[in-house]
């Protein structure tokens, strides 16, 4: 059995060396320069409610302090061991993992390196001259070094996280208490997300495209190739800019919860029509989604689905918002075609949530990303009515930023109101000017920032620590996601970023080209891509 938690595979009992580079058996990767500053301390604290009930213990806190690499326990763990910076870990089974399925198959071991490597014989003089002299000062430092042993012969215990298949029990549908998004026995939970920003809608600054936005892929390759080589060109995107290693860092991270940004061309052609399996021409073909959200609910992730990209938003972006009585008068034919550009974009939502009834780990359906306002809330209620009527009980989320309404005017319930924060270049003070600024009505609803960003990453944990703890009293920040997990050489924008090699030109690369780029994905090490950002979420 293996494991590819940092994209590259570990065979059981090989050795991994926790410093500026990791040796596996003879070979060696550079990776893993752990940062300055303290690390991973955001992760959740409790895992009841945190981790759906998935047992996985984490280190609750790492700094590295000089030359010292020290690590702290988190509430599972008894043990506190200083590890200096060169040492190792082993993949080991874990105990009594054939007893729960939330125990893990193997576990990662830190332990000192002097009980794993054999001493070489100048190391060996070196002692013996010590042990002969007999100065106080050196005497210190081999006390010192002796309970350095002893400590560093006591391992620590990082989980090799094995998917558990997601149930209703494991899984349990979250709801809309008053301020709160809660589990069904009441207990608040607290949303600790990411982006997955340049996966399904092709994005092409974050996913590495010539262009400029998420439409130039598909008109540039169906003009160039025909729209059904642009599909397959898509789906071989999808296929293959995630893996299992991503999905097991993301949870290594502690994200409890991802936003899966989706584009109407993932499930319909260029007009607007579902895309059907070919061999069974009645049913939609939601396969890729299934897969993304099955990697993430069986690691314990609830996914958010976002309707990111609309039919209708490369011609006209408000079209699906514009119903007002002036514009039916004075430009009646545009007015018709706002009105079918809204209604296909609740065909899509209701579709999509028809899907996802009664899957677990659905944190909830986003109506649509950014809108522009809409008289009367016309198309914030068009949207709600279309996800209710698929499904009554899933929570719905409103982006909220132009039309701020109570949703009591509306009937709306179990519904969460999300805001983006990216106001210049942000800092933890600016984020909560925007914060309070976009949370002043107070309504009776949760409040999520559903994106936001950081030029610098130590502005994160207090930014996210105020929100959970410290908002005003009748505001309530329940969750936040970060834009965005993985991009190409985007630097503190993504979590993870590919190298240019992974860059491709839609208006001059073919095919081929374009192919053999995206299938080189899964091939490339997370562990020598992490930027600051990604590095300061690691336990």
């Amino acid at each position: 059995m293996t494991a590819d938690s940092l994209g590259v595979s570990m065979a059981t009992n090989s050795t991994v060396s926790v410093h500026t580079s990791i040796d596996f058996q003879d070979s060696e990767v550079d990776v893993l320069s752990i940062g300055t500053g303290t690390v991973g301390s955001n992760g959740p604290q409790n895992q009841n409610q945190q981790r759906a009930g998935l047992d996985f213990s984490l280190i609750s806190q790492m700094s590295r302090q000089s030359s010292k690499l020290k690590i702290a326990p988190s509430d599972t763990l008894t043990d506190f061991s200083a590890i200096d910076d060169t040492s190792e870990v082993d993949l080991v089974p874990a105990k009594d993992s054939s007893e729960s399925p939330h125990v893990p198959d193997k576990v990662l071991k830190l332990r000192h390196p002097s009980d794993l490597k054999k001493k070489s014989p100048s190391s060996r003089k070196w002692r013996m001259a010590l042990a002969v002299v007999g100065s106080i000062a050196i005497l210190g430092v081999a006390a010192f070094l002796a309970v350095h042993f002893v400590l560093g012969n006591r391992p620590l215990t990082i989980p090799v996280i094995n998917p558990v298949p997601a149930t209703l029990e494991t899984m349990p549908n979250l709801k809309v208490s008053g301020h709160q998004v809660v589990f069904p026995n009441g207990t608040a939970f607290q949303g600790r997300g990411a982006n997955m920003g340049s996966w399904f809608i092709m994005d092409s600054i974050f996913s590495g495209f010539t262009g400029v936005d998420e439409f130039d892929f598909f008109n540039i390759t169906d003009r160039r190739f025909g729209e059904d080589t642009s599909r397959s060109l898509m789906n071989t995107y999808i296929d293959n800019a995630m893996t299992s290693a991503d999905f097991d860092l993301l949870r290594l991270m502690g994200f409890n919860f991802v936003r899966l940004p989706v584009h109407f061309r993932n499930f319909q052609d260029k007009d607007g029509n579902w895309i059907n399996y070919t061999d069974r021409p009645s049913e939609i073909d939601f396969s890729r989604l299934d897969y993304a959200i099955s990697n993430f609910t069986s690691r314990g992730i609830y996914v958010e689905v976002d309707f990111h990209i609309w039919y209708s938003r490369d011609i006209l972006y408000e079209g699906i918002s514009k119903n007002d009585i002036g514009l039916s008068v004075n430009d009646p034919t545009l007015y018709a075609e706002c009105v079918k550009w809204r209604g296909m974009a609740a065909t899509f939502l209701r579709g999509l949530t028809e899907h996802l009834v009664g899957v677990p780990g659905i944190l909830g359906i986003e109506l649509v990303n950014e809108p522009v306002a809409s008289y009367e809330n016309l198309l914030s209620q068009v949207l709600y009515d279309a996800v209710r009527s698929a499904d009554p009980d899933r929570i719905a989320v409103r982006h909220f930023d132009i039309d701020r309404v109570a949703p009591s005017v509306y009937n709306w319930t179990n519904i969460v109101y999300s805001f983006h924060t990216y106001e210049g270049e942000q800092d933890f003070s600016t984020f909560k000017s925007n914060a309070l600024n976009k949370t002043a009505d107070a309504f009776d609803v949760p409040y999520y920032v559903s994106e936001m960003h950081f030029t610098n990453p130590a502005d994160f944990s207090p930014a996210v620590n105020w929100t959970f703890s410290q908002f005003a009293p009748n505001v309530n920040v329940p969750m936040y996601s970060i834009w965005t997990y993985k991009a190409v050489n985007m630097d503190e924008w993504a979590l993870v970023n590919y190298d240019d090699s992974y860059r491709v030109d839609i208006f001059n690369d073919s095919v081929e080209q374009i192919e053999a780029t995206w299938k080189r994905m899964p091939s490339f090490n997370l562990a020598t891509s992490l930027s600051s950002w990604g590095m300061s979420l690691l336990p």
